[in-house]
């Protein structure tokens, strides 16, 4: 029993030591390296977005860049124009994206596949220039600076490190809501509706609904990324939500493994140190985008199920197969001594 009980409790205490080391960070490294965290933080985050739409629920989106986008841009916007707190501009940045995702994943009711896709980049596409349109309140293609959100006074810690901290809070309240989405009812919808919608259907499941809601979802997860961008960078310009965000998304999840709860981490870490370690080697920053390439080629061929499918398969070896259950076998009946005679 001992040891049964030690294995199904090696994988909590893996995450909670994790935890705990993630927080003490700021502590033990620079404000440079806690910057790169909360990057890698606020990517995973969209990364985590993107697992739930297309992991999870099967439902392509190359928008997420856009989602992000308006998002950050609220945020910045009522944080810097309105006067408003970033705590009082988070709500809205959310209800914002999950508006505008699940407007988007009303098309995602007739059409599938590579026409969904389509339909999800000409939205990334066209985003970048709406800020660039109303230049007067967004600061056009340069961007806009936004003021930081401090620390309160009486906790005497850094900037820096009272960001991070939020971050991290943040990343755990949505890791904690994505795994009991999985775990629940809303989470075997979205999977019989990414494995075969007919059956769903046939089961009582209303597809529709779980499509447009799954995008609204998905996108108000990218919305708590975009404020998370505002609280690390303190600016917003339109180059920053471009096509090419929503592909480093889509990459970032390959890598860390679609479905899988520790993918969007190792995706952040990846799409945000990736680059860094390459141009830090000391190689011409033309070759760049090419190893970027090789190295993300390799590892989906090693890995098909990403880092993330990976660790799973550990965890399960670690654990082990379920005990047995024992079932007490019911008692004879009775049969009346008159009867035996």
């Amino acid at each position: 029993m001992n040891t049964d009980f030690a294995r199904r409790a090696t994988v909590p205490a893996a995450w909670l030591v994790l935890l705990a080391v993630a927080a003490y960070l700021p502590f033990g490294v620079g404000g440079p390296t806690l910057v790169n965290l909360q990057q890698v933080i606020y990517t995973a985050v969209g990364v985590m977005s993107l697992n739930l739409l297309s992991g999870l629920a099967g439902q392509i989106s190359i928008g997420q860049s856009a989602y992000i986008g308006l998002a950050a841009y609220a945020t910045a916007l009522l944080v810097q124009h309105a006067g408003w707190s970033y705590w009082a501009a988070l709500p809205v940045a959310v209800l914002l994206a999950f508006v505008l995702g699940a407007l988007t994943g009303l098309p995602a009711l007739r059409i599938t596949g590579i026409r969904l896709a389509l339909t999800t980049l000409a939205i990334a596409i066209i985003f970048p220039t709406i800020p660039v349109k109303f230049s007067a309140q967004t600061g056009g293609t340069p961007g806009m600076n936004v003021d930081p959100l401090t620390a309160p006074a009486s906790w005497g810690i850094s900037t820096v490190a009272f960001n991070y901290w939020v971050l991290l809070a943040g990343l755990v309240v949505i890791w904690v809501i994505v795994r009991n989405v999985l775990d629940s009812r809303i989470g075997r919808s979205l999977l019989a509706v990414r494995d075969h919608q007919i059956a769903a259907h046939t089961v009582g499941i209303n597809v529709s609904v779980t499509k447009v809601l799954v995008f609204g979802a998905s996108a108000a997860v990218c919305g708590v990324a975009g404020w998370m961008f505002v609280v690390t960078n303190q600016f917003v310009a339109p180059g920053d939500f471009s096509v090419l965000l929503a592909i480093y998304l889509l990459a970032g999840m390959a890598i860390g493994g679609a479905g899988t709860l520790i993918g969007p981490i190792f995706g952040g870490l990846f799409i945000v140190y990736a680059p860094q370690s390459i141009s830090s080697a000391g190689l011409s920053p033309l070759l760049t985008p090419l190893i970027y390439g090789v190295v993300l080629i390799l590892i989906l061929l090693v890995l098909p199920q990403g880092l993330g499918g990976l660790l799973a398969k550990l965890g399960a070896r670690i654990r082990g197969p379920l005990p047995p259950t024992r079932v007490r076998p019911a008692p004879a009946p009775e049969v009346p001594a008159k009867e035996l005679v």
